[in-house]
């Protein structure tokens, strides 16, 4: 009873089991063209690939010098600490700058009330031009009688003389302006200085190099420390004459950081106008892109391609490479069959961050599937 009772449970589930196998087949192959990408192999110029080595540099670095003289009497942080732009960086003795200082606004006071006298006079000059300085400004009583005779028997000009009082006055009322323009100007100088007492940052940065310590006495035009940008990074190099004309301005290029061991794209954002005439090279700067982990001074690398180079290389994706028995292989649709066709390639160089160069196996223009997967084998229908 059991031996017979076993074969009908067989059949019963075999039965069951039938349609599903076929519907995800069916499902399988109906949707094929929608689960892989199909792409065309393209080709690029590499046989004259050129690898440039040169160094990180900061956008913008500085060399803080000494305006005054004087003893320092503090300095903030040390080399490696990052300040805000305007934070005080190094604070310099100036007690005998605001002495000046005071000085300088007694002088525009004295010379304010040389400049109200002064005036005085010269109005006094136009108003009483025949007062007289002996009798306390009063005019003088005889004036109409003395003039005639004056001129009569001449001995004198009173009309030129009151010409020349008149003159002279306003030649004091000018110098007076001008004094208190100097002394003006001077504290405008001597608050300057005082401001240059307080070193601060120019922009957001790093102290690179400090020079001086706290209670070292420095003379103007002294070096005290070196302030660099570290925020907008460049790669700076020296390119071949030959190259330059390959490169184009706003251009990502390929860059190998070794300090920090990775491959980034960065902007070509400047070409030198003169060529070295030692190297016989021109000197350009890449913009990297924001909070690398890399430092000023680091050792990079630079991808540069001629352009027109001539014979053509196979590149395709590397999601396309499979690995199989530890060689790497691609599926290629065969033209004839619209089959799929495991074949087995020749890897050359990395190209950018996602591709690989073929050096044989693959030509130009035929097509891969882009995204194979671990079930895939030859022969699958498109």
């Amino acid at each position: 009873m059991s031996s017979f009772i076993t074969p009908l449970v067989a059949s019963v589930l075999l039965v069951f089991s039938l349609p599903s196998s076929a519907k995800i087949i069916n499902q399988s192959s109906d949707s094929f063209d929608s689960v892989y990408n199909i792409q065309t192999v393209s080709g690029m110029s590499l046989d004259k690939r050129a690898l440039l080595g040169g160094s990180v540099v900061s956008s913008s670095q500085v060399n803080l010098s000494a305006q005054v003289s004087g003893d320092v009497l503090s300095v903030s942080g040390k080399e490696g600490d990052m300040f805000k732009k305007g934070s005080v960086l190094i604070t310099l003795e100036q007690e005998s700058i605001q002495a000046q200082r005071d000085s300088a606004y007694a002088e525009i006071a004295s010379a304010n009330e040389a400049l109200r006298n002064a005036g005085v006079q010269y109005s006094q000059s136009i108003v009483s031009p025949n007062s007289s300085p002996m009798l306390g400004g009063i005019p003088g009583m005889f004036s109409m009688f003395t003039d005639p005779m004056l001129k009569i028997s001449g001995q004198g000009n009173p009309e030129f003389d009151r010409f020349a009082n008149r003159t002279s006055r306003y030649t004091g009322y000018q110098q007076a302006k001008n004094n208190l323009k100097k002394a003006e100007l001077n504290l405008k100088q001597i608050e300057e200085r005082l401001k240059d007492a307080n070193v601060s940052a120019p922009f957001d940065g790093v102290i690179v190099v400090k020079n001086i310590n706290q209670g070292d006495v420095v003379q103007p035009g002294q070096n005290l420390m070196s302030f660099s940008n570290i925020r907008d990074l460049q790669v700076e190099i020296n390119v071949p004459s030959r190259l330059v004309r390959s490169l184009k301005l706003n251009k990502k290029y390929r860059v190998k950081l070794d300090i920090a061991n990775i491959v980034v794209d960065a902007t070509l954002a400047q070409i030198y106008p003169i060529a070295d005439n030692n190297k016989h090279s021109v000197k350009v700067k890449f913009d990297l892109p924001p909070s690398l982990p890399v430092l000023p001074g680091a050792y990079a690398e630079v991808e540069i391609f001629e352009t027109d180079s001539g014979v053509l290389t196979p590149v395709i994706p590397e999601v396309a490479i499979m690995w199989r028995s530890s060689l790497p292989s691609v599926f290629v649709i065969n033209s004839k069959t619209n089959k799929t066709e495991l074949r087995f390639v020749r890897l050359g160089e990395q190209v950018g961050k996602s591709k690989k160069s073929v050096l044989s196996g693959l030509k130009i223009g035929e097509k891969i599937v882009a995204n194979p997967n671990i079930l895939m084998v030859s022969g699958m229908d498109i």
